[in-house]
C-alpha cells in the first residue's frame, strides 16, 4: 500500500468515526441486491430453541437447500463435529453441496445479525463497502424492561 493510500484510509477512518454512516452515504443493501454469498451460522444453542432444537434442523436445512440453488451459502460451525452433523442434516433433505461452504468460526448462537459483521455500501464512495460494529445492546436495550418485569414478578 502506498503512502497516499494509507493517508486516504486514515482520513476516511477519521471521517467515518466522527459521523454517522448515513451522513457519508452508506446504507444497508437490500436482501435482493447483488452479493457473493449468504452467511448463516449453524443453530446449536439449546436455550434459543428450548426443547425443540432437533426439530428445527430439517426446516433450517430445507431453507439452506433452497437458497443454495441460486447462490453460495456459507455456514459457520463451531468445530468438525458440528460440521459433520450439519452435513448429515443437509444430506437428509437432499441438499446439493456445490454451493454450500463450511467455515470453522465458533459462535455463541445462530443469529449472524447478532455476532457477525454488518456491511454497509456506498457505490459513490472511494471505499464502496465498510463493516460497521454497532456493539451489541440487547436489540436496543429492549430486553432490560422485560428482565426487570420478570424479576418483579418473581
Amino acid at each position: 500500500m502506498s503512502r497516499l493510500q494509507e493517508d486516504s484510509l486514515t482520513n476516511l477512518y477519521q471521517e467515518i468515526t466522527q459521523k454517522y454512516p448515513k451522513d457519508l452515504g452508506y446504507f444497508f443493501p437490500a436482501e435482493w441486491a447483488k452479493h457473493s454469498a449468504t452467511w448463516l451460522s449453524w443453530p446449536h444453542k439449546e436455550a434459543s430453541w428450548p426443547g425443540k432444537i432437533e426439530s428445527i434442523y430439517p426446516v433450517y436445512c430445507t431453507f439452506i437447500k433452497e437458497v443454495a440453488k441460486g447462490e453460495v451459502v456459507n455456514i459457520n460451525v463451531n468445530d468438525e463435529a458440528m460440521k459433520k452433523k450439519a452435513e448429515a442434516c443437509l444430506q437428509a433433505v437432499g441438499a446439493d453441496f456445490s454451493n454450500i461452504r463450511f467455515f470453522i468460526h465458533p459462535t455463541n448462537d445462530a443469529w449472524c445479525r447478532d455476532h457477525g459483521p454488518a456491511f454497509l455500501i456506498n457505490p459513490k464512495a472511494e471505499i464502496k463497502k465498510v463493516i460497521v460494529d454497532w456493539g451489541y445492546n440487547a436489540w436496543g436495550v429492549n430486553i432490560l424492561p422485560l428482565t426487570k418485569m420478570m424479576l418483579f414478578l418473581l
